[in-house]
């Protein structure tokens, strides 16, 4: 079960890679809910989620963006399960120069369904995205070396 649910981290990280909204999306639930990092307060369903998607990967022109990935964890079994991870976003040029990086904290709930493609698989039912709040500027922290002086999850 583990192997299978994080071999949905790494069809999501390929997808981004190739700026594939449509395989980025069949990776989730039709009622996915997913509260994000950015902007929206949350999205209802995939639908809603789509566009947020598709403005961003087809934003990115020539650019690409490398996910990574640290600090994975996975719980559960059966019918559902958890992925939690921090994950460090990569914007790079075509010639692989780094443009931006940016991190932020994951957390998925996973069920096992029947997928778009009509067969069953690990879909994302649930996604949340965050970072930390700075309280004395109330800016987020979007690096977790920024933020050392406190504990912190490592692999």
């Amino acid at each position: 079960m583990e192997e299978e649910v994080k071999a949905v981290l790494e069809a999501y990280r390929q997808a981004v890679w190739n700026r594939d909204a449509a395989a980025l999306l069949a990776l989730y639930a039709e009622d996915v809910v997913v509260f994000d990092t950015w902007d929206t307060w949350s999205y209802p369903d995939r639908a809603a989620w789509r566009q947020s998607v598709e403005a961003w990967l087809g934003g990115l022109n020539d650019e690409r963006v490398q996910v990574t990935a640290e600090a994975v964890r996975v719980v559960g079994g059966g019918e559902a399960a958890g992925l939690s991870a921090f994950l460090t976003y990569t914007a790079l040029t075509p010639e692989g120069a780094k443009l931006r990086s940016m991190q932020n904290r994951l957390s998925w709930q996973l069920v096992k369904r029947e997928g778009p493609q009509g067969k069953t698989a690990w879909l994302i039912a649930q996604e949340h995205t965050s970072v930390p709040i700075a309280p004395e500027s109330l800016t987020g922290h979007l690096s977790r070396e920024s933020d050392m002086d406190g504990p912190t999850l490592r692999e």
